[in-house]
């Protein structure tokens, strides 16, 4: 977590209620776990669907209910945040609103790692300036971007951004090579692995924006994904998906089983989170980590509410994105490396 940044506070956290106090819960037909996590302080709030909320510092929104792991966030321990953000349609006409850029700069340096979706920008010059955005404020974030992906002339691209001083890039990040007489996906996986600045926890990070309309299929075909990602890193174990999954609606049907909804995943984003800013109430935007990644997991995972964060009306929240972000925390013992 950049502890230099304001917005950062501990102190806070939006919760929701639970009834899943001991156990992971489990879909109708043996779907994903979905981990749900442990809010930061005891303030709760009554089921989100109801939009009822308690005013606090953070804006962020937790799943409540037990970690797969206890952590007890001592002096040898160091959290990293990482998380997913579709920035909806970003490209050089967002980039010239500066309320929207401060905006969008304030939510990317509460992350240690951030995969962002849906960069459309032929000119190449949106996210570098909003990278700059991100440093005015003295921090160190630096960036890596996919090439422009989609298979009409409605190109995307991904990014990972990253702060420096807590997390350094491995090796090339690269798009996923689809097998040979296939095309799983519109927008190809993009990624990438990380390691803290200690050597002592290494991520490999894949994002995908998947389309509405074969969001279904798409993710059955992330699981391989991960097998070919698995070949291509051998030596690592930790593992994370995450992105805009369009995984609810009319799209996906999140009680149903899919590729990823075996022992081996974890859901660390609860089916009852609306990651949407409209009217919609829908849990498009997921994180899923792989089993060896949950003695990790510190417990702590939702979605950022921006708008209430920076008393933002809804007019303003949606000129940011459609989607809120949605983040996990990840401890780790620093003095193991």
């Amino acid at each position: 977590m950049n502890v230099d940044s304001a917005e950062n506070s501990d102190s806070g956290y939006l919760s929701r209620v639970s009834d899943a106090a001991e156990n992971p819960s489990q879909s109708s037909e043996g779907s994903s776990r979905v981990i749900h996590a442990e809010a930061e302080d005891s303030s709760v709030i009554t089921p989100y669907a109801e939009e009822t909320v308690t005013e606090n510092q953070s804006g962020l929104v937790a799943v409540n209910g037990t970690s797969l792991s206890s952590h007890d966030n001592g002096s040898q321990e160091e959290t990293l945040r990482i998380g997913a953000f579709n920035i909806q349609v970003f490209g050089v006409k967002k980039a010239s609103n500066p309320k929207i850029m401060n905006t969008l700069a304030k939510v990317l340096r509460t992350y240690d790692i951030v995969a962002v979706q849906e960069i459309r920008d032929s000119s190449q010059t949106a996210l570098p300036a909003l990278i700059k955005v991100v440093n005015s404020e003295r921090a160190n974030y630096s960036y890596v971007v996919s090439e422009r992906l989609g298979r009409t002339s409605s190109k995307e691209q991904y990014a990972y951004i990253y702060d420096s001083d807590r997390v350094k890039l491995e090796g090339e990040p690269y798009t996923y090579s689809k097998p040979e007489g296939t095309d799983p996906f519109h927008r190809q996986p993009y990624i990438a692995t990380f390691e803290d600045r200690n050597e002592t926890l290494n991520l490999v990070l894949i994002t995908v924006h998947t389309d509405p309309d074969e969001a279904t299929e798409e993710i059955n075909s992330l699981s391989t994904v991960l097998d070919s990602t698995r070949q291509t890193c051998p030596v690592e174990d930790n593992f994370v998906i995450m992105g805009d999954l369009n995984a609810d609606g009319s799209y996906f049907d999140e009680n149903k089983a899919n590729s990823l909804s075996c022992g081996e995943y974890c859901w660390l984003i609860d089916n009852s989170m609306d990651t949407t800013t409209g009217d919609t109430n829908c849990t498009y935007d997921r994180i899923i980590i792989t089993e060896d990644m949950e003695s990790y997991f510190t417990g702590n995972s939702g979605l950022f509410r921006y708008d209430l964060k920076y008393n933002l009306t809804s007019e303003e929240t949606n000129a940011v994105s459609d989607h809120y972000p949605v983040y996990a925390e990840f401890a780790f013992d620093s003095t193991e490396a």
